[in-house]
C-alpha cells in the first residue's frame, strides 16, 4: 500500500469514534478504512453502505455473506 494511512489518535472526532468502535468491534482498524480516512465524507459513505447491507431485510444473513464472498472472488478483492 502507498499510502500509510491514519493512525489511531490521529484525525477529528469522527474519525476517532470510528477508529475506536472498529478496534472494539473487530479488534483492530482495517487498512482500507485507514486510507479512507483521509477523507471523512468518503470514510462515512463507506460506513453506509456497510451499515446498509448488514441491514437486516428480504434476505437472510447468510446469503448475504455468502453473495459478498463470491463479489470479492469476482473482483479478485485481497481481503
Amino acid at each position: 500500500m502507498r499510502l500509510k494511512g491514519v493512525q489511531i489518535g490521529e484525525g477529528g472526532w469522527f474519525v476517532r469514534g470510528v477508529f475506536w468502535c472498529l478496534a472494539r468491534k473487530l479488534g483492530q482498524v482495517p487498512a482500507p478504512l485507514r486510507v479512507y480516512a483521509y477523507r471523512p465524507s468518503i470514510l462515512r459513505s463507506f460506513l453506509g453502505l456497510v451499515r446498509a447491507v448488514e441491514s437486516p431485510g428480504v434476505l437472510p444473513a447468510r446469503l448475504k455473506r455468502l453473495a459478498m464472498v463470491w463479489t470479492a472472488r469476482l473482483v479478485e478483492c485481497s481481503y
